[in-house]
């Protein structure tokens, strides 16, 4: 009888200890997919460019940065030893932008960013983009015609000198970009960018957003028109690393959200209704023909 009773009380414990694991299993389960339905954080760096403003200077005291203009040599001297390569190519998230005359919303994927051998002003670009659910792919370079030295009189000097940032710079340029003349719909992206980047100490080179540059301290910038192969017309059309360092100034009151981003209603039927949603919809990777 008492051989009976230990069974059974082996058996019920080792029940117990399954449902347990059954439990415990079920509930990492349950945690892994709300985590994976989470939005991925955007990073905007609105609120970042004020934390380096010395606190000294108040909102009608800020002052007009300076801009030191490179000769070609300076230039050269500069661009031989840097590749800009890592910090124009898009990572975590597509950059954001409005296209044709109503602001649509465009999605552009810089997949890959390869520096020239020969020319360090000419950088070669291969990626993807989307506009109302139509993927494109593109090939284009970009090339850097002017670069200036950034002085901020606003910085606060001293965090900045923590930071490590030995110099910061602000560069002109031209792109273009040819999506694949085979598809119904395609065309060619041409227009300026603009581009600010901090030169770091004992860091690689990283895009800076903490100063009211021409670029409105949203990293990259590319403004300019599409014009149709098959047409000839074009379209508007502008984006950025961080598009909500300038979007107001295009659309009246489209972000107006302070710490978390938030589309006005209104626009939202312009694209923005799934602004949330990281897709990665550039992920599959085909050729592109030309």
């Amino acid at each position: 009888m008492k051989k009976h009773l230990s069974q059974l009380t082996f058996f019920a414990a080792a029940f117990v200890l399954c449902l347990f694991g059954l439990m415990q299993c079920t509930q990492k389960a349950a945690q892994q997919t709300v985590k994976e339905t989470e939005p991925t954080p955007l990073v905007t760096h609105a609120e970042g460019a004020d934390t380096l403003r010395d606190e000294s200077i108040t909102e009608n005291e800020v002052k007009p940065i300076k801009l030191k203009w490179l000769n070609s040599a300076g230039m050269h001297g500069l661009l031989d030893t840097l590749d800009l390569s890592d910090i124009v190519a898009s990572h975590d998230w597509a950059e954001l932008g409005f296209y044709g005359e109503d602001r649509y919303k465009i999605e552009f994927y810089f997949s890959k960013v390869t520096k020239d051998e020969k020319d360090p002003f000419l950088y070669h670009v291969v990626g993807k983009n989307r506009h109302k659910k139509v993927i494109s792919e593109f090939k284009g370079t970009f090339r850097i015609d002017s670069l200036a030295q950034v002085t901020d009189p606003n910085l606060d000097t001293e965090e900045v000198g923590d930071m490590g940032v030995q110099r910061i710079y602000s560069a002109n340029g031209k792109f273009t970009l040819a999506e694949d003349s085979l598809k119904k719909y395609s065309g060619r992206f041409t227009g300026k960018m603009q581009m600010d980047f901090g030169a770091y100490d004992k860091a690689p080179i990283e895009l800076w957003y903490f100063s009211e540059t021409p670029n409105k301290g949203s990293g990259i910038r590319y403004d300019g028109t599409w014009t149709s192969y098959k047409t000839g017309k074009s379209k508007p059309v502008i984006w950025s690393k961080d598009l909500f360092r300038f979007a107001n100034d295009i659309l009246e009151e489209f972000s107006i959200g302070e710490r978390d981003v938030e589309i006005n209603e209104k626009y939202r039927k312009l694209g923005w209704d799934n602004f949330w949603e990281n897709e990665e919809w550039w992920a599959e990777s085909k050729k592109v023909t030309m």
